[in-house]
């Protein structure tokens, strides 16, 4: 395993936190990190580049971090690195995938996301394996330049998967899947042999200008998108109540593509026929599985809301976010998505 001229940069996370009486502390964790990185590079005879972002967990990440991370792997290529590794906390790492490949996936650079699920100390830890497979993901010859999450699947093999292919974890998991679990392809246990996986992912081929993003328009983005999620009884009229006139809600359906469609007093149907001035995104039709949406949604569809196939909430989420802030309109944005938008005739 070679890996010349790999720039490492961390931000935070489990895997750079510490295990303490009575929580796991992010505070605490970088030096013990840098110093791991350190040691598994000398062992390895790897010669890499290390630089903090920040130092957070990512449960607490908004929008302006991504910005913050944006900025410096920018940074990076402008300096000449084409190879690049992030350490991150795996709540929101989904979503950092997500906005780095917008912004990144055609590049002519690699850059592969990874964290742990355990602690450096945890008798369980995953650290050690989950950075040394994010350093073969860089360095293999046969993965191509574009936006990867590398990370211990269930057999504790390294798994690489597409960065807008990748779902965020959800209660009780240790791995990351892959949509559809069609993952890029897994190494063997010595990391020396990749296996690719014969299928070419359908990613979004929307893409972000990342010098176009500016602070200043990413802050009035935020609040004027949002995510909801569906449940039995969903009161989505309070939920938007405080919404303004414009804003964009992205609302995440039950696994087949479905969210509650009867005419009920604060439902998600009167939300959406009450409010004609927000933008109602619904995701996501499963294609493959579900080639039709159901009549629950098509009811949806009728009254308003547009409905994607394939494109998962936070994906969408993370485009209209960055896309706002990059200057663009919604409607702009939207007119992207066309190819993946559900028709209400079908």
């Amino acid at each position: 395993m070679t890996s010349n001229a790999i720039t490492l940069i961390t931000t935070g996370g489990t895997i750079g936190s510490t295990s303490e009486e009575d929580s796991v502390n992010v505070s605490r964790g970088e030096q013990l990190l840098q110093q791991h990185i350190a040691e598994l590079c000398e062992r390895n005879q790897l010669a890499i580049k290390t630089r903090a972002a920040f130092n957070k967990n990512s449960e607490d990440l908004a929008p302006a971090d991504w910005l913050t991370l944006i900025n410096v792997i920018a940074d990076e290529i402008a300096q000449g690195s084409d190879r690049i590794i992030i350490t991150h906390g795996t709540d929101t790492m989904a979503f950092s995938a997500a906005a780095l490949a917008l912004c990144f996936g055609q590049q002519a650079v690699k850059i592969v996301l990874t964290g742990s699920c355990f602690t450096l100390e945890h008798p369980e830890s995953d650290v050690s394996a989950n950075l040394l497979g994010a350093l073969a993901s860089a360095a293999e010859s046969n993965i191509a330049n574009g936006v990867y999450v590398s990370f211990l699947n269930d057999e504790k093999q390294v798994q690489v998967i597409d960065a807008l292919t990748v779902k965020p974890m959800i209660f009780d998991e240790l791995s990351f899947q892959a949509q559809f679990r069609e993952s890029l392809g897994v190494f063997n246990q010595t990391l020396t042999v990749f296996t690719a996986h014969s299928y070419k992912p359908k990613t979004l081929s929307a893409s972000i200008n990342p010098a176009d993003i500016r602070l200043d328009l990413l802050t009035k983005a935020e609040p004027s998108v949002v995510q909801i999620s569906c449940y039995p009884g969903m009161s989505a009229v309070p939920l938007c109540a405080a919404l303004a006139k414009g804003c964009c809600v992205i609302v995440n359906l039950y696994h087949s593509g479905t969210g509650p469609s009867t005419l009920e007093k604060n439902g998600l149907l009167e939300a959406i026929r009450s409010r004609p001035d927000l933008t109602f995104l619904l995701a996501a039709l499963p294609s493959r599985h579900i080639p039709k949406p159901y009549q629950a949604t098509m009811t949806l569809m009728k009254a308003g809301a547009r409905l994607y196939q394939d494109i998962q909430p936070h994906i969408l989420y993370t485009l209209i976010t960055l896309g706002l802030a990059s200057g663009r309109d919604l409607d702009d944005l939207l007119s992207e998505l066309a190819p993946y938008q559900q028709s209400i005739s079908a």
